[in-house]
């Protein structure tokens, strides 16, 4: 089967909501039939809450950008993996070796507070648990640059994991998630 073309303007997006952002993606893919079940949302950050990326639109062209923590998806389209990002210049679903190699800074020229560590969560356990109260936008943004959409809560009786949690370096949670430095999934940037 061949996979349509992607777009971004296709799926609902708010700047600076890249959690919730891959949730309604990974969502809308799951509803209109796509075969995600193998796919993977990756949260980034590290100790310090200060990763550098590349190609990030919010940067100026041709600079680095660095974010406290960023969230795409991991998935096999076609038969290929890809990373799917919102917020990346390059395009928005990019085959994974030339997403990674142009998007983090080879890891042993950054400073260890840059470094990039990454959590792996299946993506139907992100869909099922995965809960926002947006409180850590709460100060930073004006009332207007929210979404107009309601917060996502996991249904009643199901364990709720917040953003907070899933960005906990040390946090152990049931669906088989860890943190490991990217370097150890992708040792071509170490």
């Amino acid at each position: 089967m061949s996979v349509p073309a992607l777009r971004r303007a296709d799926f609902r997006y708010t700047r600076y909501f890249c959690e919730e952002n891959i949730w309604w993606l990974a969502h809308s893919l799951r509803e209109s039939g796509f075969g995600i079940e193998h796919s993977r949302v990756w949260l980034i950050t590290n100790p310090a809450q200060s990763v550098v990326l590349l190609n990030q639109r919010s940067a100026r062209p041709g600079w680095p950008m660095v974010w406290d923590y960023h969230v795409i998806l991991q998935a096999d389209l076609d038969g290929s993996p890809t990373i799917i990002d919102f917020d990346t210049r390059l395009d928005f679903v990019t085959p994974l070796d030339a997403y990674l190699l142009a998007t983090f800074p080879t890891q042993s020229l950054l400073r260890e507070r840059y470094r990039s560590w990454i959590r792996t969560v299946p993506v139907a356990s992100y869909l099922t648990h995965f809960c926002s109260d947006r409180s850590h936008m709460r100060g930073h943004l004006a009332a207007n640059a929210f979404p107009d959409y309601p917060i996502i809560q996991p249904q009643d009786g199901v364990d709720a994991v917040s953003l907070e949690r899933y960005l906990d370096l040390q946090a152990v949670l049931g669906d088989g998630s860890q943190f490991r430095p990217l370097t150890a999934l992708y040792p071509k940037l170490s």
